[in-house]
């Protein structure tokens, strides 16, 4: 009988402890912050995501699909957000934001490996062929000028194969990704690119819905799961296991 209040009083203790549960949506293609492996999400802004609502008492699921329509659907109320959204003027009001982000990530701009140019910024580009990805942020600069002429690819891999088939000038991409998708194609990438300037280094979000009901209390939650983490040292621990 001992036995048997004990089994039901950590259960109960367990159901409490997680007590919500909330789905946000992730990024399926952007090693090594959030990708799909399998069937899961991995990375180290779905590990931040899942400590952070933890933190809170909150368990989190992911809905890893493409990052267009993420957002999207975060944007149409059908998810309570999305990550990783890299938080701009153009962005500002479609969406709700946590009170800081969640990390910062530097984007550079990519030519071929044989290129003498440097310190390149956003106005550097206009006019230029530069391949970007469909429905990406890369700083105020360089998403709203309009002279630059974009070739939209469903996925990084595609516009640096543009660019190395000369059908543009330039890539755009976050440094981390760059450096992933360099080492997953080594025979193909190696030695074919070098950063030649950078466009911004924004912080990173998940972008909450306004129109889904629980959205706001979404946010406070993670406001308070990620305050717990920076304070415990949980969020260094995870910046050290994905450098």
């Amino acid at each position: 009988m001992m036995k048997l209040f004990i089994l039901s009083a950590v259960m109960a203790c367990s159901a409490a402890a997680w007590a919500e549960t909330v789905t946000i949506g992730a990024e399926d293609d952007w090693a090594p912050y959030c990708s799909k492996v399998g069937n899961d999400a991995k990375g180290f802004a779905v590990d931040l995501v899942r400590e952070a609502y933890k933190a809170a008492g909150v368990e989190v699921k992911f809905a890893v699909v493409p990052y267009a329509r993420c957002m999207s659907e975060a944007k149409e109320g059908k998810l309570v957000g999305c990550f990783n959204a890299a938080r701009n003027s153009l962005l500002e009001n479609d969406y709700l934001w946590h009170a800081k982000p969640m990390f910062n990530a530097r984007i550079n701009i990519y030519a071929p490996a044989d290129s003498s140019e440097s310190g390149l910024t956003p106005k550097s580009l206009e006019g230029k062929d530069v391949a970007v990805t469909n429905n990406y942020e890369y700083g105020d600069d360089f998403d709203r000028n309009t002279k630059i002429k974009r070739s939209v690819s469903n996925q990084d891999e595609q516009g640096f194969r543009k660019l190395l088939a000369k059908r543009v000038q330039y890539m755009v991409a976050y440094e981390k990704v760059a450096n992933a998708i360099f080492s997953k194609n080594k025979a193909e990438f190696t030695g074919k690119f070098k950063a030649v300037g950078m466009t911004a280094e924004p912080g990173l979000y998940i972008a909450f819905s306004k129109k889904h009901p629980d959205s706001a209390k979404f946010v406070e939650k993670f406001n308070q799961g990620m305050e717990a983490i920076r304070k415990n040292g949980k969020y260094k621990s995870l910046e050290a296991a994905w450098p």
